[in-house]
């Protein structure tokens, strides 16, 4: 069934709302900063991912994709996976559990992947493993900067030291997001094992420290709290952990993202139970304290999948580090890659992206999500954490 006019601007409304006024107020004065320094460029990707993405905006731009996919344009943001090495063994990662081959992605090959997106306005640097434990990471993080297309990338905070700190900061990296699933070096030390609680924190203050010395606004500081059972009850902590983190940030503004572990065999003694009381404290202490920004996923446990025809997860192509191109970066989590690949139909160190795109084959993918259908490649081994496909996991 198609969305009506109705429809539409429910969507907007509910979007538009999440961004409210000091937020909105806060992300100007980010594009402010651009303009100011002539980066005019990095100004408009900078809105432009505020605008019209799902992930980081408000995505105006989605019910029309979910009305008729083809109306979507040529992918203007892509995820890419530098480096699957890592040298953390947390329990919750599927990266502690698998035999994937340790590799890097050179700068000559992210050189070839973005040639095939010539419309190129937004990259975020993630997947499973560490970018930093490629030696090339920072020569590519400049690269896409020098283009100055909108970059961001997750990391820890382990191995960002004053020098890398520095020289993110003298990029304009647009957004840094530290994954931190603990406001206690106890919690911490049981959940990101190889990591040490006091030295994140202290490269992060140190890299704020970097923003006010270079009177920059970037980059942007969210924080990123996997939710498993050992760090529940410190959902609220952590929120003021966060606030002191960033007290003295030129930014101001702090958005943080709640996440719902992802479970698989190896780790699922760490699902989480969250209630709506817990979500309520959290919610309550973030107002408290005052320019916040959560995002939850699958919180609280009352929380429900969303159904599969109103995934557009198809428009951000994930690359793999092996060049594997998977239409959502889902498929690279809970263990199964192995697995997954075997389904995987293209690879852009061999194939061209715009082939892809074009192709009946990709036509028919994303026409039978629209229209309610589960594609082999979305449920025969996973469970997706955000739409209902009814994957082997969702039971067990």
């Amino acid at each position: 069934m198609f969305l009506n006019i109705k429809q539409i601007v429910d969507f907007l409304k509910i979007r538009i709302k999440s961004i409210n006024a000091p937020l909105l107020s806060y992300l100007m004065n980010q594009a402010s900063f651009y303009i100011k320094h002539g980066k005019f460029k990095s100004a408009y990707n900078y809105l432009w991912v505020l605008a019209t993405t799902q992930e980081d905006g408000a995505g105006i731009f989605e019910p029309i994709y979910r009305m008729n996919p083809d109306w979507a344009p040529y992918p203007g943001r892509i995820e890419l996976e530098v480096s699957n090495k890592c040298c953390l063994r947390c329990p919750k990662c599927e990266h502690t559990y698998w035999k994937e081959k340790p590799r890097n992605m050179s700068l000559k090959e992210v050189k070839h992947i973005l040639k095939q997106f010539p419309t190129l306005k937004a990259v975020s640097l993630t997947g499973i493993g560490h970018g930093f434990e490629n030696p090339e990471y920072l020569k590519i993080i400049k690269y896409i900067k020098d283009k100055e297309i909108f970059t961001q990338f997750y990391d820890p905070f382990l191995l960002i030291n004053e020098k890398l700190a520095r020289e993110i900061v003298k990029l304009s990296v647009d957004k840094v997001i530290m994954s931190i699933d603990a406001a206690t070096p106890e919690t911490y030390k049981k959940l990101q094992v190889g990591s040490d609680f006091d030295t994140v924190v202290r490269n992060v203050t140190r890299m704020i420290e970097f923003k006010n010395e270079m009177n920059s606004l970037f980059p942007d500081m969210c924080f990123q709290f996997i939710v498993q059972k050992p760090n529940v009850e410190e959902m609220p902590k952590f929120i003021e952990l966060v606030d002191e983190i960033t007290k003295d940030d030129p930014s101001r503004f702090r958005t943080v993202q709640f996440i719902r572990l992802i479970p698989f065999k190896e780790n699922r003694y760490l699902e989480p139970k969250i209630s709506t009381q817990i979500y309520k404290k959290t919610v309550k202490k973030a107002k408290e304290l005052g320019r916040f920004r959560l995002t939850f996923c699958n919180i609280p446990d009352t929380a429900k999948k969303n159904p599969i025809s109103e995934c557009t997860s198809w428009r951000v192509p994930f690359i793999t580090v092996e060049g594997d191109y998977y239409p959502c970066c889902s498929l690279t989590e809970q263990n199964v890659r192995y697995l997954v690949r075997k389904q995987v139909r293209w690879n852009l160190f061999k194939d061209d992206f715009r082939d892809i795109w074009y192709s009946k084959e990709f036509r028919k993918f994303i026409w039978t999500i629209k229209n309610g259908g589960i594609p082999p490649i979305c449920n025969t081994y996973i469970d997706c954490a955000i739409f209902e496909t009814f994957g082997p996991l969702k039971s067990k």
